[in-house]
């Protein structure tokens, strides 16, 4: 029996290929991401 995904929605099929906003919008988020962590860890060092 399938089991639900936990994931989230599924945005590309096999014949999708995300657009160019989309591509740059996950960069961006990823990097801001990267950001946020490295910002807490430093943050971590000066306590």
């Amino acid at each position: 029996m399938n089991q639900p995904d936990d994931r989230g929605p599924v945005r590309e099929t096999p014949n999708h290929k995300p657009s160019r906003s989309e591509e740059a919008r996950r960069a961006i988020e990823e990097y801001a991401n990267d950001l946020r962590e490295i910002i807490k860890e430093l943050r971590m060092r000066l306590h």
